[in-house]
């Protein structure tokens, strides 16, 4: 029989190694995607042979991971087997647990220990600012320093091999930014925060400079959400977060009239705007709707768009072919129908009134409530142009980031209730 010293000894080493992966995760992210996929995979595996050592299952009674359990197992029975070629949706499928689990290991069990969101936000940071240096070098110079890749038709890629920059840094930063908010409002320690509100200027920097379109708009709302918060504090909170507005407004400005490739990247996108209909972008998402629209129910299978596309561009409906729709909502609807979509919107929803909650807390709990508001932009906001929500490298950003963001949000709420 394990004594009780043993099992806590057991319970703090698998803490200590799954805390170790969670750090080094935005890490393997820049340099070795497969190893990032297997981080997340282990990260998953010690929480469920946690659980399993201590029976200690509450978590999947909890109403957000019960949502994402129940859309992966509609997916699985539901969307798959009616799917347009089914290997390529049940390899989807199947595999989306990891994610799941993944989410509910941060959220419920890493995330929950004061030294490991200290070493958390350490490692983000510091992994955040080689990205930043590097992008920064790569600007001045041409190519990526620790990568080697040239810049790829004027856009940023840093160390990674495709113009993915800006949106990592955007999602990595203002997560790890909503983390470390949460320890200034609950034990009023500074040095992380003036840490973190020094390098800021730089990563939004190198968002903007990146010539992302998307992770700089998505950028701009996020910067919103997080004065709102702000001004929402209070007292001399109030001006500083006008002034933090007036300086990014100038910053923006500055480079609108410095850079003339920034400025092209910005007509272009309004170009798009003007005219979406007839631009790529929209091209695919009216081929998201017709699929939709044709199979309502289950969609045609996960992963399934960029394999049904080629007979619509051989019958002259879209002028060229991608994996996916550009739009995470569009191509849950194109790809699992309404049986997957529905549920989904609820988990979305249940994560928007969480945050919309936590505002009525007032006093600094309001920072808290925008900073988080500001990661879920990055990865929900329904109107942007997204990478695929299934593929491995986007999806481990986007669920590294909402996971984190929901692990400040309790960490927040629970200091409240404890003032009270």
């Amino acid at each position: 029989m394990i004594s009780a010293q043993s099992s806590s000894v057991f319970d703090r080493r698998m803490h200590i190694v799954a805390t170790f992966f969670l750090c080094t995760l935005p890490a393997f992210l820049l340099f070795a995607r497969g190893v990032a996929d297997g981080a997340l995979v282990l990260i998953g595996l010690l929480f469920l042979v946690r659980s399993a050592a201590y029976r200690d299952w509450y978590w999947v009674r909890e109403v957000d991971i019960a949502i994402l359990l129940m859309i992966w197992l509609i997916l699985n029975i539901l969307v798959s087997p009616f799917a347009e070629f089914t290997g390529k949706s049940f390899g989807r499928s199947a595999s989306w647990i990891r994610f799941v689990i993944f989410y509910a290991a941060v959220t419920r069990w890493i995330l929950i220990d004061q030294k490991a969101i200290s070493w958390v936000c350490k490692a983000f940071m510091i992994t955040a600012s080689v990205a930043v240096a590097d992008a920064f070098y790569q600007f001045f110079v041409g190519y990526s320093l620790l990568g080697g890749q040239p810049m790829e038709g004027g856009r940023l890629t840093g160390p990674l091999d495709r113009p993915n920059i800006g949106i990592y840094l955007a999602k990595t930063g203002f997560a790890t930014l909503t983390l470390i908010a949460v320890q200034f409002v609950s034990t009023s320690k500074h040095d992380k925060l003036y840490v973190a509100l020094a390098a800021f200027p730089f990563l939004l920097a190198i968002i903007f400079l990146s010539g992302e379109r998307t992770a700089s708009v998505l950028s701009l709302l996020a910067i919103s959400c997080g004065l709102f918060g702000l001004f929402f504090v209070g007292g001399k909170w109030r001006y500083a977060a006008v002034t933090i507005a007036i300086f990014v407004a100038a910053g923006i400005g500055s480079l609108l009239l410095l850079s003339d490739r920034i400025l092209a990247r910005v007509m272009a996108l309004g170009n798009v705007v003007s005219d979406y209909s007839n631009s790529i972008y929209g091209e695919l998402t009216s081929l998201g709707w017709r699929l939709f629209a044709e199979h309502p129910i289950t969609g045609t299978g996960m992963g399934n768009f960029g394999l049904v596309c080629p007979s619509y561009e051989a019958q002259g409906l879209i002028s060229e072919c991608h994996p996916h729709p550009h739009n995470f909502y569009v191509e849950w609807l194109s790809d699992t129908g309404l049986l997957g979509t529905l549920p989904w919107l609820a988990f979305v929803g249940i994560l928007v009134w969480a945050g919309l909650r936590h505002f009525r807390n007032g006093d600094r709990q309001s920072l808290v409530a925008g900073l988080y508001f500001g990661t879920l932009v990055l990865s929900l906001f329904p109107l942007a142009a997204t990478q695929s929500a299934f593929s491995n490298w986007p999806a481990i950003v986007a669920w590294n980031s909402i996971a984190v963001a929901v692990a400040a949000l309790r960490l927040s709420e629970k200091h409240q209730v404890k003032s009270v």
